[in-house]
């Protein structure tokens, strides 16, 4: 049904946005890492799309009050589920203008409901980009608050790879354009690969979007994909039945999957596996008992007898950085590379979840560009508890020959 202006400002008077979310999942742990708000005015006979939704209020004042509902609606239904950590909350960036107004009314409405900033991911989306500058302004003060910064829409087209240059996102989603059909593609699987490789330059994680069948999944994270979103787990929905039992046998069956794959085809990767294993336990056996004042040391002299090592560094139990990132001997930053620093947040990093969820103890990485040098490196990472029984994440950067 076609909606007039009247009749979509009506809904808004009368209470009718609602929220459904999207689960974002990783195939490592089994689990939801994240769910993405997706605003709706009307009722399931009649929905009203955001876009269309916004183009009703012209007046920016009006967008952000709409942008506002949208928000504190999303933030009651997270705050009280179990399931995740991260929200998305989708940004339109045509929207988005130099007085910062709406990272404003995102700082003081994660604020009043008590929830962190860096467990709110800013979804912008790229292709309605209409003034740089406004964008720029945005990311940067919400950086400084604490949120972190996805870009999305990214199909590998000259404009959203400018974007990432632009924005230098935490999270690339990649678009459904590129996924569709990609375990049967060559073209679609060369653009996925570049998208990867510009992620992996700094350091950003990668989100196959619009997955809609378990040969896609396959094939993206064959090709490097972190996590995945798509029809083929869950379809938008209401929060309370969007984690169902179906959606965990749908990750077992893709796990399965993805094990036959390797094991039908073994790589000498997958021979060094048990390598990768004793130089973590190695470490965490070391680790394990000192005082928390001599862990960098520690890990400087184990790096100093390990030259395939490349830096290594600690974690508390909700993924801050402990200890400064220890680099091995002769290892150098490349230009417009920084290794973590003290205090730095890895909460959404694969090296860190896995691990703190018991699933993949020790997680070992693929081959990937090290955001704190700029050259290719394998993350293998675990956990040990210290005197006071709090658990400790290490994490080493093994280098590339």
């Amino acid at each position: 049904m076609v909606q007039t202006e009247n009749s979509i400002r009506e809904m808004v008077r009368d209470g009718k946005i609602y929220i459904e979310f999207q689960p974002i999942y990783s195939l490592n742990t089994k689990k939801v890492i994240g769910i993405e708000e997706l605003a709706r005015a009307g009722d399931a006979d009649n929905v009203i799309m955001p876009n269309e939704l916004f183009s009703c209020f012209e007046n920016p004042a009006e967008q952000v009050e709409i942008f506002g509902i949208c928000v504190t609606k999303a933030l009651e239904s997270f705050r009280y589920q179990q399931q995740s950590e991260s929200l998305y909350i989708n940004i339109d960036t045509a929207l988005l203008t130099p007085d910062k107004r709406y990272a404003s009314e995102l700082v003081k409405k994660t604020a009043e409901y008590g929830i962190a900033a860096e467990n709110i991911v800013l979804e912008l989306a790229t292709k309605r980009i209409r003034d740089n500058y406004s964008v720029m302004l945005f990311v940067d003060y919400c950086r400084k608050n604490g949120f972190l910064i996805a870009t999305d829409n990214i199909d590998g087209s000259p404009e959203s790879v400018s974007a990432i240059a632009m924005i230098n996102p935490d999270i690339i989603k990649i678009d459904r354009t590129i996924i569709s059909g990609i375990d049967r593609d060559e073209e679609k699987k060369d653009a996925f690969k570049a998208v990867t490789a510009a992620a992996g330059k700094i350091g950003a994680l990668t989100i196959a979007v619009g997955t809609e069948t378990v040969e896609e999944v396959i094939e993206c994270i064959l090709l490097g994909a972190d996590y995945f979103q798509g029809f083929y787990f869950s379809k938008p929905d209401k929060i309370n039945r969007i984690f169902s039992n179906d959606v965990r046998l749908k990750l077992e069956e893709a796990a399965h999957r993805l094990n036959v794959n390797i094991k039908n085809n073994p790589t000498a990767e997958s021979v060094r596996i048990e390598t990768y294993k004793r130089i973590i336990y190695d470490l965490v056996a070391t680790l394990t008992g000192i005082p928390e004042e001599d862990y960098e040391e520690t890990l400087r002299l184990y790096l100093d007898g390990h030259n395939e090592l490349e830096c290594a560094f600690m974690m508390d139990q909700n993924g801050f950085q402990i200890t400064s990132t220890v680099m091995g001997v002769g290892a150098e930053s490349l230009p417009g590379f920084t290794p973590g620093l003290l205090g730095e947040n890895h909460g959404i990093k694969n090296y860190f979840y896995a691990v703190r969820e018991r699933i993949e103890d020790p997680f070992i990485s693929g081959w990937y560009t090290s955001a704190a040098t700029g050259k290719r490196c394998k993350t293998i990472s675990s956990k040990f508890y210290d005197h006071a029984g709090r658990m400790i994440v290490v994490s080493v950067d093994l280098k590339k020959y």
